[in-house]
């Protein structure tokens, strides 16, 4: 005799219904997804009937007349449906409901939160039996009651038929007792093919056989079986995947006789793993294809960018370098008429690079290839060296630059070089937006509690309008287009400030009205106990400078016969005379070739004492040749001075692996390499 505990656990999804049609109880599974059938709730609130979409009252007379069929109800507050059989019970009179919700497509079933096991039904005929013999009422009724039983075993044998679910049952041989209507419209075989014959041999594809052997087998010594998925044979040799558990059956005295196997069509299941499955390949292909693709398009980018930056670097090289010359007296003295156009030349050269850096500054930021060199600098000195190189421009437009600094922050760890760049920018800009007679302010000021600085630059410029703000930060973009535009410029600037000051975990915030002036901030992390820069660090790096300005004034221009051989190696032509005429009047002597490989063999005929390698040269380039050259013992102390047009992340790296002593980039700045040349050369700065 079964408890309503083990009904309910074979048939999770029952209701019970009385005469009134209210809920009486109802099955775990269908309490948990339709919360509205409660005990004494009326059934028609929470489902109506349906027979593919016609609806129909329910009352006692119907459920009679009707038994015998499949009833369908659709829940009145969700997409639920179910597919019920109904055994009509009396004394008091109970209808009792047993089915399955009605799923046709996985995504149903995720809808209603149903997992596989909550379809583990564990039935049997003779257990089914036996929870009808216990309405017994006497031993004089046996007769009544085994005719009663009858009826229902046949009521119970239809319910089986008419499932949803595929239901077999075999004998303790294996042999198939049972086979409903579900499981013919499965596979294609009829129930009348399949009694009496092998279930496992016949219906189950090799391949799964032994494991569908193991769940009959551990069901027939009275145990817990998992649910099992396999693959099941049809007549039209289609292949249909189904999840099943099973149940032992017991005769009448309790001995386990056999098993029953309920099933789950789960084939559209299976085809949507599979189509999953193929899609995630063909998905991952295409990501690899279109990572690929992205690799190359990021080194045509880079291969762009370095042949760019040489080939507009290579021309200022002479620009710059000779212009310089020419104001040093290299070539003689310049009348005041002559000096300010070359004073020109060199200032527009100076812009023209400046572009180019930001350019090349914004493609190498946003490619991630900058990587910030960290130390800890003197805001007031770097503030200071900042106001410096904008003085000029202001001093022509006749502005007043002043400074308000917090004494609290005296020291940041930052990047430098970096943090200066972003001032400039931002103070060249309040220069070039501001009228003449106006006032440019840079302010520093520390946040102890939000642990940060802000550098500030305020002017009394033209202002901007609060809708063109948002548009300030994007590259290329400047708010005057017209083609009769006041202010010149790539609109790079601020995009730089951005993307630096974001590199140093920091923010950029503008305040500004029109006609009133603006505010441009950047924000950066900032702790107060950063420790300061040594005394001895500062010192030794104003030596130096001091040292490289002064050199080329320590020499005359024609070299003595024991001046330092330098080898200096350009296809440039212009590079080579510029750089030979300021090498000379620094007191060197010099030996110009123009190839990687003309340059290996005046090293091993002349054995320079330094040499100057451009790195992009034909026949051989720089970097095959310096390699060449340490390759041999006679050139491995050598020092060799790598020269590009590049100026790219990671050149000099690349220079220094190939045996580079230092590297620079063009426009060669004299300065650098007057400081390179006494630190690699000591003797000459003894002389």
């Amino acid at each position: 005799m079964l408890t309503v505990e083990q009904f309910a656990t074979l048939f999770p999804f029952h209701f019970v219904l009385d005469a009134e049609l209210r809920v009486l109880s109802t099955g775990p599974v269908l309490a948990r997804i339709c919360p509205k059938l409660i005990p004494g709730a009326l059934f028609r609130e929470c489902f109506s009937l349906s027979r593919f979409g016609t609806g129909d009252a329910i009352d006692g007379e119907f459920i009679l007349e009707q038994k015998s069929t499949l009833f369908i109800f659709k829940a009145t507050d969700s997409k639920l449906v179910l597919r019920m059989q109904v055994v009509a019970l009396d004394d008091p009179i109970r209808y009792c409901f047993a089915g399955s919700p009605w799923l046709r497509s996985p995504t149903e079933m995720r809808e209603m939160n149903l997992v596989l096991r909550d379809f583990a039904l564990h039935d049997s005929t003779v257990d089914l039996l036996q929870l009808f013999q216990s309405t017994a009422r006497s031993l004089e009724d046996a007769k009544q009651l085994t005719a009663k039983l009858e009826t229902q075993r046949n009521d119970l044998t239809r319910l089986i038929d008419t499932a949803n679910a595929p239901i077999v049952g075999i004998n303790s041989a294996g042999e198939v007792l049972e086979w409903n209507r579900a499981m013919e419209q499965l596979t294609g075989f009829s129930k009348a093919t399949a009694l009496r014959t092998p279930f496992v041999t016949n219906y189950v594809r090799a391949q799964s056989g032994r494991e569908v052997e193991a769940l009959i087998a551990t069901t027939l010594e009275g145990e817990a079986t998992p649910i099992v998925e396999f693959e099941l044979l049809s007549t039209d040799g289609a292949l249909r995947l189904v999840i099943c558990s099973a149940s032992p059956r017991h005769d009448a005295s309790g001995k386990v006789v056999g098993a029953i196997l309920v099933g789950q069509d789960i084939t559209e299941l299976g085809a949507y793993r599979a189509t999953l499955e193929q899609r995630v390949e063909e998905r991952t292909q295409q990501l690899s294809l279109a990572n690929a693709e992205l690799s190359r398009a990021m080194r045509s980018k880079d291969d762009f960018l370095s042949a760019m930056s040489h080939e507009l670097r290579t021309p200022l090289t002479a620009v710059l370098g000779l212009s310089e010359l020419l104001c040093e007296g290299a070539y003689g003295s310049l009348t005041n008429e002559q000096f300010k156009p070359v004073t020109t030349i060199s200032e527009s050269g100076q812009h023209l690079l400046s572009l180019i850096n930001d350019l090349l500054d914004v493609a190498k930021i946003g490619a991630g290839k900058v990587e910030l060199t960290w130390s800890v600098a003197e805001v007031r000195g770097m503030c200071e060296a900042s106001m410096r190189l904008v003085a000029q421009m202001a001093k022509k437009k006749q502005q007043t630059m002043a400074t308000n600094f917090d004494p609290a922050a005296l020291h940041i760890r930052v990047d430098e070089r970096r943090v200066k760049q972003i001032l400039v920018n931002l103070l060249s800009n309040a220069v070039k937006f501001t009228p003449d007679g106006g006032t440019i302010t840079l302010e520093t000021k520390g946040d102890r509690d939000a642990k940060t600085m802000t550098f500030s630059v305020r002017d009394t410029g033209i202002g901007i309008a609060p809708q063109d703000i948002p548009r300030l930060f994007t590259p290329f973009t400047q708010l005057d287009s017209r083609l009769s535009r006041q202010f010149a410029g790539t609109g790079l600037g601020l995009t730089l400030v951005m993307l630096l000051t974001e590199h140093h975990g920091g923010h950029v915030a503008v305040e500004s009205a029109v006609g009133i002036g603006s505010v441009f901030s950047t924000t950066l992390p900032w702790h107060e106990d950063q420790v300061a820069p040594t005394k001895e660090s500062v010192v030794a790096q104003g030596a130096s400078v001091r040292q490289s300005s002064s050199a080329i004034d320590s020499h005359s221009r024609a070299p003595p016969r024991d001046a330092p051989l330098i080898l200096n190696a350009d296809d440039s032509e212009a590079s080579l005379t510029m750089l030979g005429d300021f090498l000379r009047t620094a007191g060197f002597r010099v030996i110009d070739v123009r190839n990687g490989s003309e340059a290996v063999a005046a090293a091993f005929e002349h054995h320079p004492a330094l040499i100057l390698m451009d790195l992009q040269m034909p026949v051989m380039d720089g970097l095959q040749a310096i390699r060449l050259l340490r390759s041999n013992a006679s050139f491995a102390q050598m020092p060799i001075v790598a020269l590009t047009s590049r100026a790219l992340a990671g050149d000099r790296e690349q220079c220094i692996e190939a045996g580079a002593s230092d590297y620079l980039s063009k426009p060669v700045n004299f300065t650098s390499l007057l400081a390179i040349l006494h630190r690699l050369l000591p003797q000459r700065g003894k002389q």
